[in-house]
């Protein structure tokens, strides 16, 4: 399972990064990414995480069979199987990543019902630059 299988099974959100132009799953304390063909990464890193965090998350992810890849003071990455749910779940868990939200049936069509009731549902021709509008004159320079 890739990256991307693994994002649109549990509903997350890929981002390509800037530095390095890889795909990420971007939590609020880390990171998920590609490791190898077979398994996943998972780096936390600085900031909010702190060392007491750190050594929690390091003891829960070893005790569910991740693989320890580097390991810091306050910082570190692990490479877990997508295909376990037990991990798979933690590594959400742990990095904070957002399941994109998604809209009921119902939700959506009463959202789009209140659209067509409002000042903008009627396509006025200055608001699409139709026959009958008037453009200001270009600009002249004067002598």
């Amino acid at each position: 399972m890739d990256l991307g299988e693994f994002a649109k099974h549990h509903s997350l959100r890929v981002t390509r990064s800037r530095q390095d132009d890889n795909d990420n799953i971007v939590g609020k304390f880390g990171e998920i990414y590609e490791y190898s063909g077979s398994e996943l990464g998972m780096m936390l890193c600085g900031g909010p995480v702190g060392t007491g965090r750190w050594a929690r998350v390091r003891r829960k992810c070893l005790a569910a069979g991740m693989t320890l890849r580097q390991n810091g003071d306050d910082e570190g990455a692990l490479s877990f199987d997508p295909t376990n749910k037990e991990q798979a779940a933690l590594a959400i868990k742990v990095t904070r990543a957002r399941p994109k939200r998604r809209l009921s049936p119902e939700h959506r069509s009463k959202l789009l019902a209140a659209n067509q009731r409002t000042q903008f549902s009627e396509q006025h021709p200055v608001l699409i630059g139709g026959s009958g509008t008037k453009r200001a004159p270009p600009y002249e320079a004067v002598d």
